[in-house]
């Protein structure tokens, strides 16, 4: 899964940032996050508030119309 490989090559992004001493905790913040998160469960949730903000923009705009 093309996530999983994004983690992966992020993670040694942030393990040669650490061997380095440098400072940024953003980064290990991201890998943090999206580890404990369920990325799918998550991409649904968001996927379905998409949705209905469309369905509530197209009743908003019929009603315009009309």
């Amino acid at each position: 899964m093309a996530i999983e490989e994004l983690l992966k090559e992020i993670k040694a992004y942030r393990d040669d940032m650490v061997a380095r001493n440098y400072p940024y905790q953003e980064i290990s913040d991201i890998i943090t996050k999206w580890e404990k998160k369920d990325f799918l469960e998550e991409a649904e949730k968001e996927n379905k508030k998409l949705k209905e903000s469309y369905e509530e923009s197209v009743r908003q705009a019929n009603e315009r119309k009309e």
